[in-house]
């Protein structure tokens, strides 16, 4: 019986190859959190390497785009990062990180900033919805959800993603896409020491890879 051509695997098995990358950065996870780190530690003139077993265009919770961004620190906003802090920590019973959410609350509209440097779209830029309740005129910011307090914008998350690998490629960042990272590397391979690196196999074609690394950061 003959095979039918369509029915092979499409991509060249190398799972007999070990490949060795060394890097002073390397960050796993290409969604929104890994790109960031990696963008900033490049343009520290650091040797940067990201690893993402998806396509760090798309991948990640934010591949498919989001229409929502707290930032209480926009121009327009009538709340402080400590008022929405206590406002959200009470809301969930005290049962999270009130640090974490007020560092968020803080610095997230610096982020957001960032983020339209690279090219994203964050206002309303053709005045699609001028004159609007949720519309801030002078900025061009929208808002959802509580207009008056205004700490919650309405963004174009779609363009958010692929800004961030245009961003990645522009800064110099070595992509490693499709490659699951497996396993931590700890110094002299004793559990709880330094993390040194990781490894990672390709999910496509089986090759492995040993990430060497000064410093590594988890964003998976």
């Amino acid at each position: 019986m003959q095979m039918d051509e369509s029915m092979l695997w499409p991509y060249k098995i190398s799972s007999n190859i070990d490949t060795q990358v060394d890097a002073d950065v390397l960050v796993i996870g290409g969604g929104m959190a890994g790109p960031l780190a990696a963008i900033t530690a490049a343009k520290l003139g650091l040797k940067v390497v990201l690893v993402d077993k998806g396509c760090a265009n798309y991948s990640g919770a934010a591949g498919a785009g989001f229409d929502h961004w707290g930032s209480c620190i926009n121009p327009a906003s009538r709340i402080t990062a400590e008022e929405l802090t206590d406002i959200r920590v009470t809301s969930q019973g005290g049962y999270c990180s009130a640090i974490a959410k007020y560092i968020n609350n803080r610095e997230s509209y610096d982020v957001l900033l960032e983020m339209e440097n690279y090219g994203a779209k964050v206002r309303d830029t053709n005045d699609v919805f001028k004159g609007a309740e949720f519309r801030d005129e002078k900025t061009g910011l929208l808002f959802a959800s509580d207009y008056d307090n205004k700490y919650t914008l309405r963004v174009w998350g779609r363009t958010f993603k692929p800004a961030l690998y245009r961003e990645l490629k522009k800064t110099g960042v070595a992509l490693y896409e499709r490659v699951m990272v497996t396993s931590l590397l700890n110094d002299k391979g004793k559990q709880g020491a330094r993390v040194i690196g990781a490894t990672g196999v390709n999910v496509r074609t089986g090759q492995f890879y040993t990430f060497r690394s000064k410093a590594t950061i988890l964003c998976a």
